[in-house]
């Protein structure tokens, strides 16, 4: 289901209603799209993939400045 379906859209997605003066105060300048862990069974191995991606400089700032509020 689409994040903003959900009443929930992605920071910076301003095409499906996300709040303009959230990614401001946070400094984000794209869509806040980012996977820091996804899983999901190989196609033909059937064996469960793992992967991990850290935050990047942005975003991790981003989430830093959240916790602070």
């Amino acid at each position: 289901m689409h994040m903003a379906a959900m009443r929930h859209p992605c920071v910076g997605d301003y095409l499906y209603g996300a709040d303009p003066t959230l990614a401001d105060r946070l400094n984000v300048r794209r869509q806040w799209l980012h996977a820091v862990r996804l899983g999901f069974d190989h196609p033909t191995q059937g064996r469960l993939m793992e992967f991990e991606s850290p935050y990047p400089d942005d975003l991790a700032k981003a989430v830093e400045q959240l916790r602070e509020d």
